[in-house]
Formats: structure tokens, C-alpha cells, sequence
């Protein structure tokens, strides 16, 4: 016996809404899962403390008040790409410094990722994550990295004509840095001579070898200032004057070390030989300039 259309129509509705209850339930299911998969379930208290962090900064004073959540809020979306400091226990700049391995991995553009590593491995690793009582920077350096040379060698001169040449200038917010442009062009003429360099896998003798020391060099005080290139290449051979992975090749109208300074204050960069010795500090500029601007 045939039941009324009415009543199929009815029962048709009541599965089809019973129907859309399960996938809407599934759905929510689905979004409330995800929601406390993505929420983020790290500790930061290896990085963070509410009070130092408020007393740390006038900024946030100003801008966010005293409210410990709101506090780690700004920490976490905010400070840490910033390289701000969250305790007194950890430092990321010297976390950088003492752990130079890390920085071919994790580069300059988004520092939080050095404290995530330090929360999830290097603090169990016993990574060192402040500076040496004494050896803190003082106020306005952003970094300082050394390397040495020997001074017999031909590749020296090169090496403290290019640092001379780099020290003391200065990059205006928003201004580019272009490490082959302000060596100038290798010549002998310029002043450089010949000594080893690499080409394509093999060493060769050029005018101005020996310069990649100097490029490298500034290419780690870089990325300790924080600062990303925006152009940077690997040699085709291992050096041994900075760590893998932390060289710089520099190859005249081809290959080039660039950053544009993203700082809202003037950028001073200091490269200096002494005894075998080259050092290159990227400082903060806090008075009128004593020297000659950047040539980008």
C-alpha cells in the first residue's frame, strides 16, 4: 500500500534536515579541532615574564598596559620578530652570537624563530642564551663579528683596502647597501692586487681576491644586527674564515651582498683591520654623522 505524498514529502524533509544537523555537527567538530590544533600550545616561560617585559619597554607602557595576557599577545605576534627581550634569561642577539650554527637556518627576517629553537631544544641542549658577564655590547652597538687573515699573504692588501673602504659609513632609513659598490671596481688601478680567489669550483688568481673575507664577515654582523639581505650568494667552495654556510661571494657585476636598512635611525658601519684581524660592527647612529654616507 502506496503511503500519501504528503507524508513521503514529510519524511523526505525530516532525513534531509537530520542530514544537514550531522554534517553541521561534523563541521563544528571539524572547526573547534582545528581551532585547538592551531592554538598555540608552547610555553614561553623559558622566554617570557609578564613584569619584565612591561618595565622593559616604555612603549608598551604607553600602547598596552599592565595585562599579562595582552603582554604575551604582543610578545609573541609581535616582539619576537622584533628581537625584543621577553626575560632577563634570554637574550636573542646572543643567542645568535653564541650559536652561530643557527643562523644559516634561521637568517634574519623572523627572529622568533630563535626562540622557539631555544624553547623546544636548546634550552635542553644547554645552549648558551645571554651574553658573558662583562661582554655584553655596549649601548647602540647591534652586533660585532671577527674574523682573522694572515698578513703575509697577498690577500691581504685586499682585504684592508676593501674594509677601509667600508668603514665608517652610513645608511639612512630606507637606503640600500651594496657591498660591491662601495668597495669599488677591483683594479690595480684601484688598488688591489692579485691573490687566490674561486671560479666555478676551482681557485684562480684575480685583482681583488681576498675581498669575499671582508663581505663575509659583514654578512654575519648582519644577520646579528638582524638584519636580511636582499642579495646574498654561497661560494663554490668552502672558506675558512667564517662558519658553513655564513659566506658571502662576491663576483663584480654578477654577485653582490645588498640589505636596504628597514631601522627607523641611520646605520654606521665600522670595518676595521688590526694585526691579522678584521671586525665589522653595524652600530646605531645617535649623532650627527663624522662620515661619509653610503655610496649604494
Amino acid at each position: 500500500m502506496k503511503m500519501p505524498k504528503e507524508k513521503i514529502t514529510v519524511k523526505n524533509k525530516t532525513k534531509t534536515l537530520i542530514a544537514l544537523f550531522v554534517v553541521l555537527a561534523c563541521s563544528l567538530t571539524s572547526i573547534v579541532g582545528l581551532h585547538a590544533a592551531t592554538k598555540n600550545p608552547i610555553d614561553y616561560s623559558s622566554v617570557f615574564d609578564a613584569g619584565y617585559y612591561y618595565k622593559t619597554y616604555p612603549d608598551l607602557q604607553q600602547n598596552i598596559g599592565n595585562d599579562p595576557s595582552t603582554l604575551l599577545d604582543h610578545f609573541i605576534t609581535i616582539g619576537m620578530k622584533e628581537g625584543r627581550s621577553g626575560n632577563a634569561s634570554f637574550n636573542v642577539k646572543a643567542y645568535m652570537a653564541n650559536n652561530l650554527d643557527l643562523l644559516p637556518l634561521y637568517g634574519a627576517r623572523d627572529l622568533s624563530r630563535y626562540y622557539i629553537h631555544y624553547i623546544t631544544s636548546g634550552q635542553t641542549e644547554g645552549r648558551a642564551s645571554t651574553y658573558p658577564v662583562g661582554s655584553e655590547p655596549p649601548a647602540g652597538t647591534l652586533s660585532t663579528y671577527s674574523t682573522v687573515y694572515d698578513t703575509t699573504e697577498d690577500r691581504a692588501v685586499n682585504v684592508e683596502l676593501a674594509a677601509a673602504r667600508i668603514n665608517g659609513m652610513v645608511i639612512e632609513p630606507g637606503q640600500k647597501f651594496s657591498f660591491s659598490n662601495s668597495v669599488g671596481t677591483r683594479t690595480r688601478a684601484n688598488g688591489y692586487v692579485v691573490a687566490p680567489s674561486f671560479a666555478s669550483g676551482r681557485v684562480v688568481s684575480s685583482v681583488g681576491g681576498g675581498i669575499c673575507q671582508v663581505s663575509s664577515t659583514i654578512y654575519v654582523s648582519m644577520l646579528l644586527a638582524g638584519i636580511a639581505p636582499s642579495q646574498r650568494y654561497a661560494h663554490s667552495l668552502p672558506v675558512d674564515y667564517v662558519p658553513k654556510g655564513l659566506d658571502s661571494a662576491i663576483v663584480e657585476g654578477y654577485k653582490d651582498l645588498t640589505f636596504t636598512n628597514k631601522f627607523d635611525f641611520p646605520i654606521v658601519i665600522n670595518a676595521t683591520t688590526q694585526e691579522g684581524v678584521l671586525t665589522v660592527s653595524f652600530l646605531q647612529q645617535t649623532e650627527e654623522p663624522l662620515s661619509r654616507p653610503v655610496n649604494g
